[in-house]
């Protein structure tokens, strides 16, 4: 018998995404700048701190040294994934070293870490024959988990987009300043809430796989780059950030930010763009683009791009709008978006479609199969609204019926309704029938037998399976093993 592949990622299998890990970071920097670094040698504790801060579950190991010479001798005993080098190097000169190591590891990222705007100055312009990029230290360590999932997301996207449908924000600054303090703030926003639109029903290990899904954040120094990424995966892109004046042309171009949003709503109009600037006169012409626009200087910058992402890219409560932005209601889950399908004026119902606000929204929450399907849609599909409306529910309660199908999800007291059709109480094995309607559950939801054979009705019956540590528990608790134990049959009397 041909068993079916597991690796449907659009309906939730996320084992096969994010195989490019950084596991080992090696640190070069004089012992000064160590020393400011570690803040008493607790490097390796601000990493650890803000990776479980992010929801990550697990955190590199860095390496340090001081000298040139000694890096050389790590890189060649140990697998190192990245390389963050400070300017100061005692035994050798930052465009020797990177020069060095990109010629023995050519593939291996080297991140440059400055103190401040001056020391990058000194770099000449063809820094990148040497080094990958350019952060700088500010004194937060959330930049280090920054330019880890930086790397990460360079490397993973290309793969996962192909793979499992995951969404990007394409982030555009050329100043390093601005990107070492907001690109960890995108970073803690997307973790946090993907983390928290996890189902609840789901195992401790279905969760950890379900971080995986997290959008892609693909930070742009250019105009051309950003141009890239928009061509390859524009299907894919949740939304943009972007600083106005940027290079274009290998010139900086005062207006380039407008320049790019115009080509991006030319292409789709319908990806929500925040365009920043510290100049009054091009954040008033970039009123005319988009509406979302930030002052970099402002004191509420951060909390602003908060906002905006958690509105803009699907994170919070699906808030449901009039054209003219009046609210009229929001929902929190997929059974009360269902619910407010049904009563939504026609208008608003349109403009959400139309703005795809439900196809962000469901992405978010790892359907990406059914955002998709959402995004897809256009008015003209619809000869009326209420064959829109019934078209919608309907979509959404087929998504739900098809996870419900082969998904075996822990039993948890506090959660009032499960959407998964097999439960275990407790942890270890299930027994052996439970295994077998277990596996015949899955199967039938990957081999898609329902739409090869649509006059079969294939089911197995909502299941609640003891597993062994519970059912061990049980006995123990209640000192039942020394009778059952010394029992020669399966008889048993009660007394």
């Amino acid at each position: 018998m041909k068993f079916p592949s597991n690796q449907n990622h659009s309906d939730g299998h996320f084992q096969d995404l994010m195989l490019h890990r950084i596991h080992d970071i090696l640190l070069v920097a004089s012992p000064y700048d160590a020393f400011i670094l570690e803040e008493d040698g607790r490097l390796t504790e601000q990493i650890l701190h803000e990776y479980l801060g992010m929801n990550l579950s697990y955190a590199p190991r860095v390496w340090q040294a001081n000298t040139a010479s000694y890096a050389m001798d790590l890189l060649s005993r140990r697998s190192v994934d990245l390389v963050i080098v400070m300017m100061r190097i005692s035994d050798m000169d930052l465009i020797t070293f990177g020069t060095q190591v990109k010629k023995l590891y050519k593939n291996k990222p080297i991140i440059l870490l400055a103190f401040d705007e001056s020391e990058i100055k000194q770099l000449p312009e063809d820094r990148d024959q040497f080094i990958d990029n350019v952060f700088v230290w500010t004194g937060n360590s959330s930049v280090f988990p920054a330019i880890i999932k930086y790397i990460e997301d360079s490397k993973n996207v290309k793969r996962d987009t192909r793979k499992g449908d995951v969404r990007s924000i394409i982030y555009i600054e050329d100043t390093p300043r601005y990107y070492s303090s907001i690109l960890p703030l995108i970073y803690k926003e997307t973790l946090f809430h993907t983390k928290q639109l996890i189902d609840k029903s789901l195992n401790d290990t279905q969760r950890l796989l379900h971080m995986r899904k997290r959008p892609k954040v693909l930070l742009a120094q250019d105009y051309e780059k950003a141009e890239r990424y928009f061509k390859q995966y524009k299907n894919n892109v949740l939304g943009v950030i972007s600083d106005i004046r940027f290079p274009k042309n290998d010139k900086l171009h005062p207006n380039a930010g407008i320049l790019f949003a115009k080509y991006v709503h030319s292409v789709e109009n319908t990806i929500p763009i925040l365009l920043l600037s510290n100049e009054k006169e091009a954040l008033e012409l970039a009123r005319e683009v988009t509406p979302n626009i930030l002052n970099k200087n402002s004191s509420t910058l951060f909390s602003d791009l908060r906002d905006f992402i958690i509105y803009n890219f699907g994170f919070g409560d699906f808030i449901f709008r009039l054209p003219d932005g009046e609210e009229i209601g929001q929902v929190g889950n997929v059974e009360d978006l269902i619910e407010f399908f049904g009563d939504i004026p026609e208008e608003s119902l349109n403009y959400h479609a139309s703005k795809n606000h439900f196809s962000n929204w469901l992405a978010a929450r790892g359907e990406f199969k059914l955002a998709t399907q959402f995004r897809k849609l256009k008015g003209h599909n619809f000869k009326d609204i209420d064959e829109r409306r019934n078209h919608h529910i309907g979509m959404i309660r087929n998504a739900q019926k098809t996870q419900r199908i082969g998904s075996v999800a822990e039993f948890r007291p506090k959660t009032k309704k499960s959407k998964a059709n097999f439960l275990r109480i407790g942890t270890g094995s299930l027994g052996g029938k439970a295994r077998g309607l277990a596996f015949a559950n899955t199967y039938w939801r990957e081999a898609n037998l329902a739409e090869k054979y649509p006059k079969i009705t294939f089911r197995v019956p909502k299941v609640a399976v003891v597993s062994t540590d519970e059912f061990d528990q049980f006995m123990e608790v209640n000192k039942l093993w020394e009778t059952a134990l010394s029992l020669n049959n399966n008889h048993i009397f009660f007394i």
